[in-house]
């Protein structure tokens, strides 16, 4: 029978090659590609059957289920063939799919095809390990079907050879091959470390959150964390092949237990809530199911820990073992695959849309195993998702177990239903609410895995920033500016910002240039962006893309000394209220190094400017609005900067104080420094200003000379066209006309009345 096989394998082979090279001399019409995706098929439904079939014979003699009839050094090989042809089979099925991963095909020629080559030359060892000493003595369907699957893996791996390149390989292409230790983990058979090593009868106690228990949780995080950061930073086909794979490579030792015969005693049926994960996980890569997948996400993960912290085996067993390997593998990927999915950004983070779904397919999942819970149970001992028992109630407590009394008994066709109305539907009520709370520490874990991959970017970013100002300073000191042109200057290129992940910009490509002896004025909408754009000038919030620069200094690459040019006054002050007025003027003035002489000289001058003798030295939470806002105006001031930018400064102020103020915005850019403010007092941007800008929707509509407006029309005016407002404001003169008209008209009505009587 040996031959027979053998034979076969090497006809299986010999019919690919040949179709392979008259497809190469275009003898047949076949597409290469085609041709190696059908083989793949060919093999996943070829494997399925032969490896569905029974069980192995080393499976069960690893598993102490037969005794051992071949040598240790037989079943050790035999063992170690068996579990890395797994890994070899899932990288031929699975290459045609994602062969677009840049070096992929080396996982082909330097480890499936050289491996499957060696496996096939120990043909008769692996056919014992899987039907035993009879092998090769009597026909046997698995052999059999092994032997196609070495043809096609042989001949699919020669046609991939030959494809690329043959033995020429780029260094980066042969980076890929970390992923070989990774592929042997994921297929390695729960019961391969009993196998390499012996059956310790020695027992430990793996529950009660014991050492060994919480050594078995913390690898539950570990392992995860350890492929995210071999993974972030890959290729997205990448990722998806690697978690495909891992699922599947885990799906494949599971299914060990779960042979074509085990699923003809219903109450061998894997609908457990984690083994359903096991399922769901690879299908949800493949096929993109959303809903199905945040099922998963949000009841296995929660269902998942849970089982790990309260394992359903004996309090004593051995850490080693099939059973325990075999509980806590499965466990581990149905907790951490889904969050790592997320993590890696294959699935979207869910919204509370998905919450809602995952609840819903929770609700028809729980009415499906307690129908067959109640149903099964008159076939063999079942208990799925544990509802059908007292084994949660138990460690819950009296409480729990008295839910249990409440029973409700019926038959059906002479079967027997049992339910537990009570404590089944608090069973669901709690569990809903455990899936909620598990949405919020998701909501958390996502607030602070964004905060930390914030930090990271920005120290990337100042890395990047440091190199790029060295080359623009080309040799200069830091404290110059990157650009001596604009000394006295603030100039926008190309400015964008939005917040957060939107997609809408705040403000999109602004280009302003303002120079220095002007006062600028900022005018727009509530929301147009005007804060968001001084905002950035100041340094408050970061840039998404152009750049702005204060003085010559970038405000990005050189944000200190860029701040150090500028007095900011903002829409909405912030001082600190418990020092006197004097002690944080006097603290801002420490900020920016002003030398105690210039400091007084300002103080004196700008506390009998804005009246604040009596007032000074108390503590600021005793000021008025308006004098707070004073106090925020000397603060820009005390450094006399050289752009004064002023959000908003009038608000609240009186009379008196406003004209000061404005004297002030006068002498500051008579001085030859950038005066630059926003406000919505149209006349007094108009009296003040030399240039003005129009900001609508984030885009700026237009720069222009005061003065030069003023020749056509009135800045009002002006502003209201820019921002389409005129139509406005006509059908308001109009209706005030239409109005007017009619009063006058009923005025003539009574005159002529009264002149007739």
């Amino acid at each position: 029978m040996a031959g027979l096989y053998y034979g076969l394998g090497v006809l299986v082979l010999i019919a690919i090659v040949s179709l392979y090279f008259l497809a190469k001399t275009k003898k047949l019409n076949i597409n290469i590609d085609l041709m190696v995706k059908v083989l793949a098929y060919v093999l996943m439904v070829v494997f399925f059957f032969r490896y569905m079939w029974a069980n192995n014979a080393i499976q069960d003699m690893f598993e102490l289920q037969s005794s051992a009839s071949d040598s240790k050094l037989f079943n050790a090989v035999a063992l170690i063939l068996n579990w890395f042809m797994y890994a070899v089979i899932l990288i031929m099925c699975m290459y045609p799919f994602f062969k677009k991963i840049k070096g992929i095909e080396v996982l082909v020629k330097y480890f499936a095809l050289p491996f499957g080559i060696i496996a096939f030359g120990f043909y008769f060892l692996l056919g014992r390990a899987i039907a035993g000493p009879t092998a090769f003595v009597r026909f046997d369907t698995r052999v059999l079907l092994m032997a196609f699957e070495f043809g096609i893996i042989l001949g699919s791996g020669f046609i991939i050879f030959m494809e690329n390149g043959k033995f020429k390989s780029s260094k980066k292409s042969l980076k890929l091959l970390w992923f070989i230790p990774l592929a042997l983990l994921s297929v390695m058979p729960f019961y391969t470390i009993q196998g390499l090593f012996g059956y310790d009868n020695s027992t430990i106690k793996i529950k009660g959150m014991t050492l060994p228990h919480r050594t078995m949780l913390y690898f539950a995080f570990i392992i995860p964390f350890a492929l995210f950061f071999l993974l972030r930073k890959k290729e997205k086909p990448l990722i998806k092949f690697s978690l495909l794979f891992v699922s599947l490579g885990v799906l494949l030792s599971f299914s060990f237990g779960h042979r074509f015969a085990s699923f003809l005693d219903v109450s061998g049926w894997p609908i457990h809530l984690c083994n359903t994960a096991l399922y769901i996980i690879p299908l949800c890569i493949i096929f993109k199911w959303d809903k199905v997948f945040y099922f998963t996400y949000f009841i296995n993960v929660l269902g998942a820990f849970l089982a790990m912290a309260m394992p359903n085996f004996a309090d004593t067993t051995n850490l080693l073992s099939t059973r325990c390997i075999e509980f806590f593998t499965s466990h581990y990927i149905a907790f951490f695959m889904p969050l790592l999915i997320v993590a890696l950004r294959l699935y979207d983070r869910p919204k509370l849309r998905e919450f809602k779904y995952s609840m819903v397919g929770f609700a028809i999942y729980f009415l499906v195993v307690l129908i067959c819970n109640a149903w099964f149970s008159n076939y063999g001992t079942v208990d799925y998702f544990f509802v059908n028992s007292d084994f949660i109630a138990d460690k819950l407590g009296l409480w729990a177990e008295n839910l249990r009394l409440n029973v409700w008994t019926f038959k059906i066709s002479g079967l027997t239903f049992t339910y537990y109305p009570l404590y089944q539907f608090l069973f669901f009520v709690v569990y809903v609410i455990l899936g909620l709370a598990v949405w919020f520490l998701y909501e958390a874990a996502y607030s602070f895995a964004d905060t930390i991959e914030d930090i990271v970017k920005r120290k990337q970013k100042i890395k990047l920033d440091q190199i790029a100002l060295e080359v623009a300073l080309n040799g200069r000191g830091k404290d110059e500016p990157m650009n001596s042109e604009g000394e006295n200057k603030i100039i926008l290129r190309n400015f964008s910002k939005r917040y957060g992940k939107s997609s809408v910009y705040a403000v999109k490509d602004a280009n302003m240039e303002i120079n220095g002896g002007e006062i600028f004025g900022f005018l727009g909408h509530n929301g147009a962006g005007k804060s968001t754009i001084i905002k950035s000038i100041v340094g408050i919030q970061p840039i998404t893309s152009g750049s702005i620069e204060v003085c010559g200094y970038d405000v990005d690459k050189q944000p200190v000394m860029a701040k150090k040019q500028i007095g900011y006054v903002p829409d909405h002050y912030a001082l600190y209220e418990k020092l006197t007025g004097r002690e944080y003027i006097n603290y801002i003035a420490d900020l920016y190094d002003v030398s105690k002489n210039e400091r007084d000289a300002r103080i004196d001058k700008f506390v009998k400017l804005f009246e604040l003798q009596t007032a000074f030295d108390n503590q600021i939470k005793t000021y008025s609005h308006g004098m707070k806002q004073k106090i925020a105006i000397m603060s820009a001031l005390v450094h006399n900067p050289r752009v004064w930018i002023l959000d908003e400064p009038l608000t609240g102020l009186d009379p008196n104080s406003i004209f000061q103020v404005k004297e002030c915005m006068r002498e500051h850019a008579k001085a030859g420094n950038i005066v630059f403010f926003s406000s919505h007092l149209i006349d007094i941007v108009e009296q003040l200003c030399d240039k003005i800008a129009i900001i609508k929707k984030g885009n700026i509509l237009v720069t222009k000379s005061v003065k030069d407006i003023e020749k056509d029309t009135t800045l009002e005016k002006f502003y209201l066209k820019m921002t389409n407002m005129e139509i406005e404001v006509n059908k308001v003169e109009s209706d005030n006309k239409e109005d007017k008209n009619e009063k006058e008209t009923s005025i003539k009505k009574v005159k002529s009345k009264k002149v007739k009587g």
